[in-house]
């Protein structure tokens, strides 16, 4: 483990995540070089259209709708982390509201896009939230890969 990864593993809160869907990861993290360079913020989970997406961890919505013609959900978890969920079917969440680890957020297309953001700083979300590269270990034990 880096030891970037490792400092930000410290801002993640005390209690286990929640995984977000059951699925196997399509397309896994891929750091930008820079800001606007290329790569892959986060990973894309392949589920079921229609799957409950519950939020990993205990937050406040920051943000939920459409970003070139694709809904988002943006949860902000405390110290300076945010959580994206992406290419969602639906959501029964409204800025400002409070949601508890599990609660469902939203309902998913064929993929889930899960990003994390730490100060601005996008970063592995299987690693920052405590999963492992093959499966996804939350409340649930959700795989996510083969």
């Amino acid at each position: 483990m880096s030891h970037l990864v490792a400092v930000l593993l410290t801002v993640t809160q005390p209690v286990p995540p929640v995984a977000p869907v059951r699925g196997v990861v399509i397309d896994g993290f891929r750091a930008p070089a820079c800001q606007r360079c290329a790569g892959h913020r986060g990973v894309t989970i392949a589920t079921t259209t229609g799957t409950p997406v519950r939020a990993v961890s205990a937050g406040v919505i920051l943000f939920v709708g459409q970003v070139a013609r694709v809904l988002y959900v943006v949860e902000d978890i405390g110290r300076g982390a945010r959580v994206t969920y992406g290419r969602l079917q639906g959501s029964n969440v409204v800025p400002g509201s409070t949601v508890a680890a599990g609660q469902v957020i939203g309902v998913s297309s064929h993929q889930l896009y899960l990003g994390v953001r730490v100060r601005g700083a996008y970063v592995n979300p299987l690693q920052f939230l405590g999963f492992t590269a093959g499966r996804l270990v939350g409340r649930g034990s959700v795989f996510v890969g083969r």
